[in-house]
């Protein structure tokens, strides 16, 4: 008998005992997976209207257009302008927001006391969990024009207070300053999970040496962390024309020049002006971008000799 048949045979009962013991966590899994795929599979069905003059017409003379909607977008300032504002704002995110998890997971990796590491990792973590309504709310308070800290601190100097919101020259900053504030704390886990890894060993063997506690981070952590980081290099890489909520709730019109995004300019077309069909190829232009901006990050990661996501 096939021996691959045999053990199919014998794994088989052992799968079902394990899904009778654990059901209550994979109930809880199939939930979620459930909810994953309806909101990120379930819309690939209707990729199609990307190619049609769905939304324009009425539905029993839609027809097939081909590659119209995508040859639009070039044509249209407006797209140029939201994929351009969404590569800056996400770019600038990129250069500054993703190195401070890093560092947070280092600082508290090199507390001892433990009550005081905890009451740290709590203050950072629980921005993580307020909504963006509730984030803008808080930056709006401290950096209105009127009764609030900036006109305090204007006022200090004897200067006008700047309204930052309607400021083109600083939303942007706003934006990335707020996105840090909302996720670098609780994006430091999956760097403080990776530290545990590191042999104590190693460090013992540096302190012989004579390498001071800079020298260990440089040789030792940051080496044994490399990984990890390269990975979520790529993933945040391939995020890079993801920004919605943040933009949609915190810009005002009158910032729209510097602030407009891809998703925020999709959603614009596609539900208050109703061109479906056009906002559908907006989105499937973003996602084939997506998808090669992973791609090449992979493989640069790998070229380099680091593993990458597969």
């Amino acid at each position: 008998m096939n021996n691959s048949f045999v053990g199919a045979a014998r794994l088989r009962p052992r799968v079902w005992r394990t899904l009778g013991k654990q059901r209550g966590l994979f109930l809880m899994m199939l939930v979620s997976a459930a909810v994953f795929v309806l909101f990120h599979y379930v819309p690939f069905i209707k990729v199609s209207w990307a190619f049609t003059n769905f939304g324009e017409v009425p539905p029993d003379q839609v027809s097939f257009i081909g590659w119209a909607n995508f040859a639009k977008l070039f044509r249209l300032s407006v797209f140029r302008r939201a994929f351009a504002n969404t590569l800056i704002i996400n770019g600038m995110k990129l250069l500054f927001y993703f190195p401070v998890p890093i560092v947070i997971a280092l600082l508290l990796n090199e507390i001892m006391v433990s009550w005081y590491k905890k009451s740290v990792q709590t203050i950072i973590y629980f921005p993580h969990f307020l909504s963006w309504v509730v984030i803008a709310s808080i930056w709006f308070k401290i950096l209105a024009p009127q009764n609030s800290i900036n006109a305090q601190i204007a006022a200090l100097f004897g200067q006008e207070p700047t309204y930052f919101f309607a400021s083109a020259k600083h939303i942007r900053w706003i934006l990335v300053m707020s996105d840090i504030w909302q996720g670098a704390g609780y994006g430091a886990i999956v760097y403080l999970a990776a530290l545990t890894a590191i042999s104590p060993d190693l460090y013992e063997a540096a302190i012989v040496d004579g390498a001071n506690k800079a020298r260990q981070i440089w040789h030792i952590t940051l080496p044994s962390i490399r990984s990890t980081i390269v990975i979520m290099l790529i993933l945040r890489v391939g995020n890079m024309l993801e920004i919605f909520e943040q933009v949609l709730i915190m810009c005002k019109p009158i910032v729209r020049d510097v602030t407009d995004v891809i998703d925020l300019y999709a959603y614009r077309t596609g539900i208050a002006d109703m061109q479906i069909s056009y906002a559908m190829a907006v989105s499937v232009f973003k996602a084939v971008i997506c998808l090669v901006l992973v791609l090449a990050t992979n493989r640069a990661a790998r070229a380099l000799g680091e593993e990458g996501v597969f």
